[in-house]
C-alpha cells in the first residue's frame, strides 16, 4: 500500500517535479513540525516516500493519523479525475487499517532502548533510498564515533523491519559490530577478505556491513573493491555502511545521509515517552531530562554525540534499575550530588 500511494502521490500536479519541493510541502499543509521533517528535495520519488514513512507513525494529541492528512491534502487537486479516485480508496484502505497502525504500548525499558534515540533522519533516508530490487548498496553516515554507527545499524534492523523492508528474522549485521579500519585495529586488506564471508551470509539474510574508517583514501578503496566484489545480483539486500567523520570525502557511489545532530529537545522527547507510560508527573520527567543533560553543552541544539551517548546508555541501566518514579527520583538526587 506504501508503494501505491507513493506512485499515485506523484501523478498530482506539482509533486513529482525534480528540484521543485513546493507542490510537495504543500502536501503538509496543516501538519505540525514539518520542518523537522527529513526531506529530499531535489528527487521527488525518494522526497515522497521520506514524507510517507514519516507520517506512518505520526499522530495528533487526539490520535488522528497525520499519513491521513496528507491524502486529503492532495485531493482537492485531483477532484474528478480518475486519480482522485484512486486516492479515495487508498484512503479508505488506510482507514481500514488505521486502528492496527497505530503506535502500542510496550514496556518503558524497550522504549529507553538507546538505538532509539532520534538517528531517524538518516534512519529513514537509508530505508528510502534502497533499490526496489535487492542489491548492493552504499551509504555513508557522518560521525565521529564507531559507537554512533552500532546504533544506526541497530535502529536500521528493526525500522526497516517497521516498514516492511524486510522482517526481523530476516536481516543481520555482518560481524555484529563496526570494523574500524586504521593501522591499529583492521587494515583494507583485512576488511576486503571478509568479502566471501559476506557472501555466505547474503545468500540467505538480508546484511547490513557497517564499517568505520577515517581515512578518504581507505574509503574510496574499500568501497571500490566491495562495489566489484558484489556487482552480481542477490536475493537479498547488502546494505554497505560507512561511518565517517564530517568533512571527509566521501567516495564516488555512495549516498551521504543527513548528519545526526542531537538536541535538548530530543532527549525531553525520549524522556517523555518512557515517563507518560508509566504515568510519572511532569516535573519528574523534565526533572529527569535536565540531569541527564547536566555538563552537556552549553548549546542545547548541537549537544556533543559521544557524551551525550554515555549518558543515555547509563540512564537507560537507571530506569531498568529503579522501575518507579520514587525510585528514579532517588537515583537522581545521587547523581546531582557528583554532578553527573
Amino acid at each position: 500500500m506504501r508503494r501505491v500511494l507513493v506512485e499515485k502521490l506523484m501523478d498530482v500536479p506539482l509533486v513529482g517535479v525534480d528540484d521543485n519541493a513546493v507542490g510537495r510541502t504543500a502536501l503538509l499543509a496543516g501538519i505540525p513540525n514539518t520542518a523537522y521533517f527529513t526531506r529530499n528535495s531535489d528527487n521527488a520519488r525518494g522526497d515522497v516516500m521520506m514524507l510517507v514513512l514519516q507520517l506512518e507513525e505520526n499522530f495528533g494529541a487526539k490520535g488522528e493519523w497525520r499519513l491521513l492528512q496528507l491524502v486529503d491534502n492532495a485531493l482537492p487537486g485531483v477532484q474528478g479525475t480518475e486519480l482522485g479516485m484512486q486516492l479515495r480508496q487508498i484512503r479508505e484502505e488506510l482507514l481500514k487499517v488505521e486502528e492496527g497502525d497505530r503506535p502500542v504500548q510496550v514496556h518503558p525499558v524497550e522504549m529507553a532502548q538507546v538505538h532509539l534515540f532520534d538517528l531517524r533522519p538518516p534512519v529513514i533516508t537509508c530505508i528510502a533510498l534502497l533499490p526496489t530490487i535487492a542489491r548492493a548498496s552504499g551509504f555513508v553516515v557522518p560521525t565521529p564515533t564507531p559507537r554512533l554507527l552500532a546504533y544506526f545499524c541497530d535502529s536500521l534492523k528493526q525500522r526497516g523491519a517497521e516498514y516492511n523492508r524486510w522482517s526481523r528474522n530476516q536481516v543481520a549485521t555482518a560481524g555484529g559490530t563496526p570494523l574500524v579500519i586504521d593501522p591499529r585495529h583492521t587494515a583494507v586488506a583485512v576488511v576486503l577478505a571478509r568479502a566471501d564471508k559476506v557472501k555466505s551470509l547474503l545468500a540467505k539474510k538480508h546484511v547490513i556491513w557497517p564499517i568505520y574508517v577515517d581515512n578518504s583514501t581507505d574509503a574510496a578503496t574499500v568501497w571500490e573493491e566491495l562495489r566489484k566484489a558484489f556487482e552480481k545480483a542477490y536475493e537479498h539486500h547488502l546494505v554497505i555502511t560507512f561511518g565517517m567523520p564530517a568533512g571527509i570525502d566521501v567516495p564516488t557511489g555512495m549516498v551521504c545521509l543527513p548528519s545526526p545532530k542531537f538536541t535538548s529537545q530530543d532527549v525531553s522527547n525520549w524522556v517523555n515517552d518512557i515517563g507518560k507510560v508509566l504515568a510519572w508527573r511532569e516535573a519528574a520527567i523534565e526533572r529527569w531530562a535536565s540531569v541527564i543533560l547536566l555538563g552537556c553543552a552549553d548549546n542545547q541544539d548541537d549537544l556533543p554525540i559521544e557524551m551525550l551517548y554515555e549518558r543515555l546508555e547509563m540512564h537507560r541501566g537507571l530506569i531498568t534499575q529503579n522501575r518507579t518514579e520514587n525510585e528514579l527520583m532517588n537515583a537522581l538526587d545521587d547523581l546531582e550530588l557528583i554532578g553527573e
